[in-house]
């Protein structure tokens, strides 16, 4: 009985010289551990940082570039001179030529950024894809116009081509407005 208190003392007594004989390797491990997982953490925040920002200004470019177009539409008044020219061709019966001129590139954002689209988010990307889409359509149609010979041109066809061109505006119009406002619901206010 005498021997069973001492060898108690004697194994307790040498797990706790053990676990002194280790405290600083495992103060050294524990220390490592940390270093790494704020390692880890620290990059990981900096790189989310750094995606915020590139996210943010690649929507207000966008933005800045869609609002520019929406204007230049209403100050040059193409959806009502497409509709002056489709009341024209069923007033006379004639094909009337809307005379449209876009010889610049003006989607020089969007080009410069079309596969990074898909940072932005739903439905962001989605509305900045469709307004780009849609834009390029209408330009093409444009220049079909301008480019047809008026003596060979079904005026019924051209009135149909017209309505169909002018609901492709008035929806890319409606697309851009949607793109401003998500763009500043998201980004109104300045986050890192």
């Amino acid at each position: 009985m005498v021997i069973a208190p001492y060898i108690k003392r004697d194994i307790v007594g040498n797990v706790i010289l053990a676990l002194r004989d280790h405290l600083p390797l495992i103060g050294a491990v524990v220390g490592v551990l940390l270093v790494i997982v704020g390692g880890l953490a620290s990059n990981t925040w900096r790189e989310f940082i750094r995606q915020r920002k590139s996210r943010r200004a690649l929507a207000l470019a966008l933005q800045g570039e869609v609002q520019a177009l929406l204007e230049i539409l209403e100050k040059r008044g193409y959806i009502e001179g497409l509709r002056a020219a489709k009341a024209q061709i069923e007033a006379t019966g004639k094909f009337q030529a809307y005379p449209f001129s876009a010889r610049k590139k003006y989607f020089s954002v969007f080009e410069a950024n079309a596969g990074q689209i898909g940072i932005l988010g739903s439905p962001l990307s989605e509305l900045v894809a469709r307004f780009y889409a849609q834009a390029n359509s209408i330009l093409e149609d444009m220049e079909r116009f301008e480019q047809s010979d008026p003596a060979t041109v079904d005026p019924m066809a051209a009135i149909a081509a017209y309505d169909k061109v002018l609901s492709i505006f008035e929806d890319t119009v409606a697309v851009g407005k949607r793109i401003v406002q998500e763009v500043n619901r998201r980004y109104s206010r300045v986050l890192f």
